[in-house]
């Protein structure tokens, strides 16, 4: 039997990759304007980078829809050209497991996003299994499969009705 002690260790370790899955959404998000468009290159440069702050060096991201990527520089080229105008990210359901120094990480995404190149609003939801190190004290993602469930057409960008009163 665990003691008190390992027990609010693990729930630590808990909060801390909620904490850093948190911490990459609102990067993700972070890379457009209000008025729903990217901000400026320069910008979203920098946003990127905070977000990889999450990964280790070694990182491996098989983001099923756009494309594999291994390291984390590799993994910010990605996250600096996104096809999205828009997104807000979601993760939902966790199920982490923390076995000493490694954890497992089970997620469901539900995203709201605008295609750049289409203008095309969409609704997107995948499940992650993340896998987790415990580096220096502090722990990041070393591993990350999305598999797709769907990608599909919303009927209007978001900026069309955006913020006014529902009137079915």
């Amino acid at each position: 039997m665990e003691t008190i002690e390992q027990r609010i260790s693990k729930l630590e370790a808990i909060e801390e990759i909620k904490q850093l899955k948190a911490h990459y959404a609102l990067c993700a998000d972070a890379k457009y304007t209000e008025d729903h468009e990217r901000k400026p290159q320069d910008e979203i440069d920098q946003i990127a980078w905070d977000q990889c702050s999450v990964f280790t060096e070694g990182a491996l991201w098989d983001n099923g829809l756009f494309g594999r990527f291994e390291g984390k520089t590799a993994i910010w080229e990605f996250l600096r050209a996104t096809p999205w105008k828009f997104s807000v990210h979601m993760f939902m359901n966790p199920l982490i497991t923390i076995e000493g120094e490694h954890a497992k990480g089970s997620w469901v995404i539900w995203e709201v996003a605008t295609l750049e190149q289409s203008d095309q609003a969409v609704f997107l939801s995948a499940t992650l299994e993340d896998n987790y190190v415990r580096q220096t004290g502090r722990w990041y993602t070393s591993d990350v499969r999305m598999t797709n469930r769907f990608l599909t057409p919303f009927e209007q960008p978001w900026t069309v009705r955006r913020n006014q009163p529902y009137n079915p």
